[in-house]
């Protein structure tokens, strides 16, 4: 069984939250392309979990390395996780209309592949929803279904022809 991690956080920034300067985590080396992904990885493993990143910027957790009698505190590392990399890296509205047109682009490679999305909300609706209910294309698609089953090289192969919005690697 595969366990992933979804990042509910946003935009990266080169400077501290409070504006005082660099951000200590931008002196450490990146792991994938997005410092918000890499903030989050570091906060798990932090926290003892064995999780790995995968080539389209997800975490993953396996139940290899987290034993179902340890899910839920897992879970509740990862939320706990996602609340402090939330509020290091806001999304900001300017970041939310650059995602929404990104979420877009998104959904006409999926159909262009052959795969049915949802139809999207309007730009207005995607920025005032992002906090509580963000919508993504993915996430709208078949391929929310069919991903649980999915090969590896095939998940791959999607990620690769049409690669989901990494908020935090947006400009």
């Amino acid at each position: 069984m595969v366990l992933a991690t979804v990042v509910l956080a946003g935009c990266a920034a080169t400077s501290a939250p409070d504006g005082r300067g660099a951000d200590p985590a931008a002196n450490q080396p990146a792991l994938s392309q997005s410092p918000v992904v890499d903030a989050l990885y570091r906060c798990i493993t932090a926290r003892g979990w064995q999780v790995t990143l995968t080539d389209d910027g997800a975490i993953q957790a396996t139940s290899d390395t987290i034993p179902a009698e340890q899910y839920q505190l897992y879970l509740a590392d990862t939320w706990a996780c996602n609340d402090r990399v939330k509020a290091e890296f806001p999304v900001d509205d300017n970041q939310k209309h650059l995602l929404y047109r990104a979420e877009l682009a998104e959904r006409a490679c999926l159909q262009a592949q052959g795969y049915q999305v949802d139809e999207p909300p309007s730009e207005q609706q995607f920025v005032d929803d992002y906090d509580s209910a963000p919508w993504s294309a993915m996430a709208s698609s078949e391929l929310a279904a069919l991903s649980q089953t999915m090969s590896d090289d095939d998940w791959r192969a999607i990620n690769e022809a049409c690669p989901q919005p990494v908020p935090g690697a947006l400009h």
